[in-house]
C-alpha cells in the first residue's frame, strides 16, 4: 500500500466517523481539520470514490509559455 493510498484510507475512516449524527465538529477538532476541509473531502469522495481522497497538488500546473 502506498503512502497516498494510506492517506486516502485514513481520510475515508475520518469521513465515516464524522458522518455520525452531530459528530462532524467533534471529528474535525479531533483530527485538527477545518469543517470546510471536511466538506471538500466529502465532495471528492462522492464524485470520485476513494481515488478522490488521494492527495493532489494544491496548485494547477501552468501551460508552458513560448
Amino acid at each position: 500500500m502506498t503512502a497516498k493510498s494510506k492517506l486516502a484510507q485514513k481520510r475515508l475512516i475520518w469521513l465515516q466517523l464524522a458522518e455520525k449524527p452531530g459528530n462532524v465538529s467533534k471529528a474535525c477538532q479531533m483530527h485538527k481539520v477545518s469543517r470546510s476541509q471536511f466538506y471538500e473531502y466529502k465532495r471528492a469522495f462522492q464524485l470520485h470514490g476513494i481515488d478522490g481522497l488521494i492527495a493532489s497538488p494544491r496548485y494547477r500546473e501552468r501551460a508552458p509559455t513560448n
